[in-house]
């Protein structure tokens, strides 16, 4: 449950509330930037929002960088957008060049594992939206490990 601020206050982790406590519109560059791995730089709109059902997120991956490490999703469907620039979607054994205004789904359950690799020379921005399931297990199929994520706590698996 969203902690409960005073009409029209902000903090660095969410958005404003009207005076009947409703999270209102909010400007993208009012959200703060994250580093987080598989990410250069990275907003967390949703929960900034008030969210907690849906995450949906800004993020910029520099030039020869990956997105994240190669996986699929058991319960949470994920979906990409691209804003600005261009990367190659791996999926599965194919790869896709995407370009600005290009829009992928990665439906819960599809066993093909994705990822973004920027392979220009510009920073590439993309929106990511997705589920936020309590439960939910990531597969790493490169490496055959797995990341659960049961109640909403998650179980941190050690890095390749």
């Amino acid at each position: 449950m969203a902690k409960k601020r005073p009409a029209g206050k902000t903090d660095s982790k969410t958005a404003t509330r009207s005076p009947e406590g409703f999270f209102e519109p909010f400007a993208v560059d009012d959200v703060p930037w994250k580093k987080l791995p598989g990410s250069t730089a990275f907003k967390r709109l949703g929960r900034y929002g008030g969210g907690s059902q849906v995450g949906v997120g800004i993020d910029v991956l520099k030039a020869g960088q990956y997105s994240n490490r190669f996986h699929y999703h058991l319960k949470d469907e994920e979906h990409v957008f691209i804003l600005k620039g261009s990367a190659t979607l791996v999926l599965g054994a194919r790869k896709y060049v995407m370009k600005e205004r290009d829009y992928c789904c990665f439906p819960a359950g599809q066993k093909a594992g994705h990822h973004l690799y920027n392979h220009t020379g510009e920073n590439c921005v993309f929106m990511t939206i997705g589920d936020n399931h309590a439960d939910e297990i990531v597969v790493f199929p490169k490496t055959g490990k797995a990341r659960v994520r049961a109640t909403g706590r998650t179980i941190p698996i050690p890095e390749d």
